[in-house]
């Protein structure tokens, strides 16, 4: 949170609980709590909910409360809509200026996790290695209103993640498919490129799914 103003820690920290679940969907939010957590007044906390509200990750109630939104049928659809959309373009406008010594690196750590990781352990490093990946090659995308809403659906689409993930269960190929994205990245194939990411997309729809 260096460098951050109160409402953006206070946005950030509220947000990454709801994404990691640690606040679960319908759940109630306590400003006052979070005052004493952050040690911040209430109008940077309120402005945060505001901005949180906007970006579809609570409800608000005037003179009720805040409570967590569900992650819905509807919610996932969306996201995977925009996916499919938006993520083979990306995906392949990156792989002209995106590092070819990071993508062989984040190959690397794709494919050779650290050793004696717990079940919640690997989740976690495939996860964050996930959000590298994709930010990465949104970062290398040109386009400031793509990078713009792109940032929200990956930040909801991090919280899916953290319900619908399990790299050990033998049915999650999404280690192996982010391998198939970063070789079609490294040939400078376009097809490949586009081909390789809607089928990663894909899967991961029918993996979300399977886990609602």
């Amino acid at each position: 949170f260096m460098g951050l103003g109160k409402t953006d820690i206070a946005y950030e920290y509220l947000k990454n609980k709801i994404v990691t679940w640690e606040i679960p969907p319908m759940s109630d939010i306590s400003e006052e709590q979070l005052q004493k957590e952050l040690d911040i007044s209430r109008t940077p906390i309120r402005e945060a909910i505001l901005r949180l509200e906007k970006d579809g990750f609570v409800y608000l109630y005037p003179r009720k409360g805040t409570i967590v939104a569900e992650v819905s049928r509807d919610l996932v659809e969306e996201i995977y809509q925009v996916r499919l959309l938006l993520e083979p373009f990306i995906a392949e406008e990156a792989s002209h200026s995106v590092s070819r010594s990071w993508l062989k690196d984040l190959r690397e750590r794709l494919a050779n996790p650290p050793e004696s990781l717990t079940d919640r352990e690997l989740r976690v490093y495939y996860i964050n290695l996930d959000l590298e990946l994709h930010s990465t090659l949104l970062a290398n995308c040109r386009n400031r209103f793509i990078q713009n809403e792109m940032r929200n659906v990956y930040n909801h689409n991090q919280r899916i993640r953290w319900k619908a993930s399990n790299p050990r269960s033998g049915y999650d190929n999404s280690v192996q498919e982010h391998i198939e994205i970063i070789d079609a990245l490294l040939s400078g194939d376009s097809d490949a490129i586009r081909e390789a990411t809607t089928r990663h997309i894909t899967e991961s729809k029918k993996i979300t799914y399977g886990a609602m």
